[in-house]
């Protein structure tokens, strides 16, 4: 009898590691398709200021990254952002919105090598361009391309073998220009869920 809850009991093990998600593979294969998608939240100035563009408030945020990893926990990232924002307040029109759009490239970095729950570090440079229809400057449009950066932490979750959920929290810094010759410093956290498709 005991032999025979042990040989059940090997097999059951077997069977739940065959079907436990896995996080590295979904993550560490030469190249990850990433999409993201949560809210762009403003902070400092860029909230409560009252400058052109500032007193902004949370807007849809939305992206796609290209992941290639290397040897080690290193992954090289690069990709494209796009972050919505009402502004109703000092620095803007009546019901004003503008759209910030701009590509970002960086490392991340694995806290753990194995397991289907990896923590991740994240840092990297960003641009940024504003299309500002309803900002309160001398000449509405589109801005110029600024340039800051980056800093992030998440963690993936295994769903599949060449699939992982991958939510997580960035603060980024970028100065842009308006039209008007107007300096916008946007400061903003981003929380989002990405879907991982591995190569």
């Amino acid at each position: 009898m005991r032999k025979g809850y042990s040989r059940m009991a090997h097999a059951a093990v077997a069977a739940l590691s065959a079907l436990l998600p896995s996080a590295v593979s979904a993550q560490s294969a030469p190249l990850v398709i990433e999409m993201r998608g949560g809210v762009a939240t403003p902070v400092g100035s860029f909230s409560d200021g009252t400058a052109p563009g500032e007193g902004a408030t949370s807007g849809v945020s939305m992206g796609l990254d290209l992941a290639f990893s290397g040897s080690g926990r290193r992954t090289f990232y690069v990709g494209f952002s796009q972050h919505r924002f009402a502004c109703e307040a000092g620095g803007c029109t009546s019901g004003g919105e503008f759209v910030a759009t701009g590509f970002d490239a960086g490392f991340r970095f694995n806290l753990l090598t194995r397991g289907t729950v990896i923590p991740w570090l994240r840092v990297g440079a960003v641009t940024s361009r504003v299309e500002s229809p309803g900002l309160d400057t001398s000449a509405p449009g589109l801005g110029g391309t600024g340039y800051g950066g980056e800093v992030g932490v998440g963690v993936y979750l295994g769903a599949w073998s060449s699939v992982a959920f991958n939510p997580g929290v960035r603060l980024t810094r970028v100065n842009t220009d308006l039209p008007g010759d107007v300096v916008l410093r946007m400061r903003y956290v981003v929380a989002d869920l990405g879907l991982s498709l591995a190569f």
